[in-house]
């Protein structure tokens, strides 16, 4: 078995290069930047793509309430115009019913009226 014997790394210290400046981190803030550029340029679009859209939500919520309230009052005006004409239907019975009691009371007064005159 053989014993390898390395040399702790503080040793080494000086087999590498000094640095004596700071390294300028000029790419994380240029990824950042382009980040933030791509980020708003994507809400920008999406609010210019689904502006229309949302207005168009609006009006649909908007006429379905209205057809809703239309519906509603079509459905009263059905129903005001059958009985309308349940009521005239009615009413035309019942003139055609005095109509006939009206003949025959004219036709019992004629009747008595001859009867009345033959008898003078």
């Amino acid at each position: 078995m053989a014993l390898s014997y390395r040399l702790p790394r503080t040793r080494r210290l000086t087999h590498g290069g000094f640095v004596l400046a700071r390294q300028r981190r000029l790419l994380p803030l240029l990824w950042g930047t382009l980040t933030g550029v791509i980020v708003a340029a994507l809400a920008i679009s999406a609010y210019v793509l689904f502006a229309p859209e949302a207005e168009s939500v609006r009006q649909l919520a908007e006429l379905r309430q209205a057809h809703t309230r239309l519906t509603h009052e079509a459905d009263e005006n059905r129903l005001a115009a059958r009985m309308a004409s349940a009521r005239a239907g009615e009413l035309e019975r019942q003139i055609n019913t005095l109509n006939e009691n009206l003949r025959q009371a004219q036709d019992e007064l004629a009747f008595f009226r001859k009867t009345q005159d033959s008898k003078r």
